[in-house]
Parts: C-alpha cells; structure tokens; sequence
C-alpha cells in the first residue's frame, strides 16, 4: 500500500512539473508591467547605448576608509579622457594605473587603491600601447 501511494506521489509531481511553459515573449511582458515609473520600455532587439560609457567620469580622491598603497608618479600620459599614471611604489616596483582624466604631474606623492586587482596584458588602442599589468581606478590621493 505504501508504494503504491509513493507511486500516485511521484506521478502527481511529474505531472505537474510537465505542464506547458509560458513563452518568452509573455515573460517579458509579465517583466515589462513591473518596471518603475519612468522606465522606458524594453523591446525586442533593444541595443546598448553608442559612444563611451565611461564620458563624463571625473576622478575622486581615494576616501580615508579605502585601504591604499603609497607612490610616486614618475610620468602621466593623458589619453583622450583618461590619465595613465606610471608610479614607483614604497617597494620600489613600478606600476601603472588608468583614471579618469586628473591632474598629476612628476614627482608627486600618490595614494592608490589597494584592492584593485591589476588587468594582465591590457592593450590600450588609444595609446597603442600593451601594459603588462596595469589597475583600472576611480581615483586617486594626492599626498601633501
């Protein structure tokens, strides 16, 4: 008797779980009705947004809570609307950094962000130019 309620059990999931799907397209309108205000709609074959995504990024100083690294900029390339910072650091290892476009000139003492991590074999078009490592920051602090 039990085994035949097991059966009747698995049969009546089995069962359930097979109905029909709803179709994509009824997903998306299920989604499209629970947008927020304001939002525009989503359409089949919508694309992204031309141009760069990163125009209009101004650099921040690194705030006091973010740890950060300590170094000195020995060159600044400025490309298109990014800066490209060559540092020494503390251990004397020198890095490069990109961010948005700042104001930085030789000598000066920096602060980075630590947890970065570093993109291997970067390859920039505007400077046609490949870094070996180099980190993608939001900004950076100028120590005084």
């Amino acid at each position: 008797m039990k085994i035949l309620f097991v059966i009747l059990a698995i049969s009546s999931i089995c069962i359930t779980g097979c109905q029909d799907k709803p179709k994509i397209g009824a997903l998306v309108a299920i989604q499209t009705t629970s947008l927020p205000a304001g939002h525009p709609p989503i359409a089949d074959g919508q694309q992204m947004p031309k141009g760069d995504p990163h125009a209009g990024m101004k650099a921040v100083e690194v705030p006091a809570s973010v740890p950060t690294q300590k170094a000195t900029v020995v060159q600044t390339i400025d490309a298109g609307i990014y800066t490209y910072i060559e540092a020494k650091g503390e251990d004397g290892k020198t890095v490069w950094m990109a961010l948005p476009k700042t104001s930085v000139t030789k000598d000066t003492k920096i602060e980075y962000p630590a947890n970065v991590p570093p993109i291997k074999n970067f390859t920039s078009k505007t400077l046609k130019r490949s870094f070996e490592s180099i980190y993608f920051v939001h900004g950076i602090k100028i120590v005084k």
